[in-house]
């Protein structure tokens, strides 16, 4: 999420004057990132371990979860690192922790059909990159893998998630997870952090990943049982705030949102301005979120969209994750669906391509490039963002309703990752009018009769 607008402290409730203090520096881009696909005969998939206690990584390496160190006495987890020369007991038993209990280590079960990525090699001059990112060869210090990753937990759902051309870090997340079989069951969960915030970027991961945790635990409900969007939300915001400094003057906070597909059912819930859309074959695309911002506050009282959409503070969110959130109740709907995608994006695309009818128009022109699958859809969406400014973060996530593109079937995992310079933007439209949107545009379009989805 941009940085506010100049100028706009006076039209802000007391607790968003956080957007205002002690942003933190951009150069902090420790963390690790996530790049896996199933295997071709894989089962449905795990999801990672919803204790985002994890450490990075050299780049290519997947998300690693620290060594787990139990008690040999009793077998209880010690739930921090061991200190060198310290002398330790167990809180369970009282047996004192071993100097060093790497052998009785384990480790967090992460995603089981996992495959990992090779590591990237220097940009500048191709050479290893060690545990400290920084090439052995030239001294180059390479990227974090979380400025660009993947998810694609199935073939017909996936999603990007990447840094942008303005922002030094990335503080975008998603976390994904859906059954092998088609159209039976997805989550997917996206999170913005915000910028002016200390720590948005483990914020926004921590929250992507328990909200999507607890949802893909629960059993799969029965016909007309809501999933725990609400349930969802707490859970996000706890780790929010289990993950961050409790000392922060400007506490980390995030956006929220998350839509869920279950045999033709879709609910959604969000938090701040991250968007779902979604795109019938047959109809017309709906917005099915609406934001928490003062745009929308100032359109509900009255003011033209056009003028609250381009004035001064129209990207400040009124509704966040974290401990300064004076609300975590999501807005909530339902919507029944037949053939179609589901669009789950960060403000870091809908910026260029805001009304559902240009959210349609991207998707369609990602798909007549032939992508070979959904991640290569997703990347194309993103890289026609970086091609329009690239102002932000950028996250789009995808699930698809109904038969899957004829490249994508033929190809159903890629064998190698694209870059995303490479995809095909030549055949995307322009943003809005033909030039890339300002940062504080807005779209949100009433869902046309027919296909008016249930809001609470």
């Amino acid at each position: 999420m941009n940085d506010a607008d100049k100028g706009w402290q006076s039209l802000l409730p007391d607790g968003l004057e956080k957007w205002l203090r002690n942003r933190k520096g951009d150069d902090d881009t420790t963390g690790p990132g996530v790049e896996w696909r199933p295997n071709a005969g894989a089962a449905a998939p795990g999801v990672s371990s919803p204790d985002p206690s994890l450490h990075y990584e050299p780049p290519g390496v997947e998300w690693s979860p620290a060594p787990v160190e139990k008690c040999p006495a009793c077998g209880a987890e010690f739930p921090d690192a061991y200190t060198p020369g310290t002398s330790q007991y167990c809180a369970q038993c009282g047996a004192a922790r071993p100097a060093s209990a790497e052998a009785a280590a384990t480790l967090r079960s992460l995603d089981p059909d996992a495959v990992m990525a090779p590591p990237r090699p220097c940009v500048q001059c191709g050479g290893a990159v060690d545990s400290d990112a920084y090439c052995t060869v030239c001294g180059f210090k390479a990227a974090s893998e979380r400025d660009h990753y993947r998810e694609e937990p199935a073939p017909w759902v996936a999603g990007v998630c990447d840094r942008g051309l303005k922002h030094t870090r990335n503080e975008d997340a998603l976390a994904l997870a859906a059954s092998q079989e088609p159209g039976e069951r997805a989550v997917l969960v996206v999170c913005d952090g915000v910028s002016s915030s200390i720590d948005s970027d483990v914020a926004s991961l921590a929250a992507a990943e328990a909200a999507r945790d607890l949802l893909w635990a629960d059993p799969v409900p029965a016909a007309g049982t809501p999933p725990r969007l609400p349930d969802a939300a707490v859970a996000a915001n706890e780790a929010v705030v289990r993950t961050t400094d409790p000392a922060s003057e400007n506490a980390a906070s995030a956006t929220f949102v998350v839509a869920v597909l279950s045999k033709g059912h879709l609910s959604y819930a969000n938090l701040g301005d991250s968007r779902a859309y979604w795109l019938p074959d047959a109809g017309d695309a709906v917005l099915l979120t609406r934001d928490d911002s003062m745009a929308e506050a100032r359109i509900e009282m009255g003011v033209p969209r056009d003028v609250a959409e381009n004035g001064p503070g129209a990207h400040a969110i009124t509704k966040w994750l974290g401990r300064d959130a004076p609300d975590i109740t999501p807005r909530t709907g339902k919507l029944e669906v037949g053939d179609g995608w589901l669009v789950v994006c960060t403000d870091g695309l809908w910026n260029y391509a805001s009304t559902p009818a240009e959210i349609r128009t991207l998707l369609d022109a990602g798909l007549a490039a032939s992508p070979a699958t959904l991640t290569d859809l997703c990347e194309h969406m993103t890289a026609w963002a970086n091609s329009q400014g690239g102002k932000d973060n950028i996250t789009v996530t995808l699930a698809r309703l109904g038969d899957l593109p004829t490249a994508a079937v033929a190809t159903p995992t890629s064998a190698t990752e694209p870059d995303p310079a490479d995809a095909t933007i030549a055949e995307v439209p322009p943003g809005p009018a033909g030039a890339a949107a300002p940062e504080s545009s807005r779209g949100q379009d009433t869902p046309p009769v027919g296909l008016q989805p249930s809001t609470s």
